[in-house]
């Protein structure tokens, strides 16, 4: 969400246990020192503010390092005949080079 739409504020309304049920997935690093490191991103905390009814986080999204003919080949596995021209791969690496471009921008 926060990539795709450029995306510089998340609202969580709620806890993440509630009455004893999950109610939402911790998104975010446990400390400062140690990022939460995903399958295609590391998530920074750079500070955060413990307030009376709520707490803020400063977060920082890194893009690691991919191969885009492993995402087409996930991507084929769930829908089959997706991305089967040479001009469909093409632009594949056409979108990910604007989006380097586009976040190099942010920064």
């Amino acid at each position: 969400m926060v990539l795709e739409n450029q995306a510089n504020v998340i609202a969580m309304m709620t806890r993440e246990v509630e009455d004893g049920t999950v109610k939402c997935h911790r998104y975010w690093p446990i400390s400062l020192d140690k990022p939460l490191e995903l399958k295609y991103f590391s998530i920074f905390m750079e500070n955060y503010q413990i307030l009376q009814d709520f707490i803020i986080r400063i977060l920082k999204v890194v893009e690691k390092t991919f191969n885009i003919k492993n995402i087409v080949t996930q991507m084929r596995e769930h829908r089959c005949g997706m991305i089967q021209t040479k001009e469909q791969y093409h632009y594949c690496y056409k979108i990910v080079l604007e989006v380097l471009q586009k976040i190099l921008t942010l920064d």
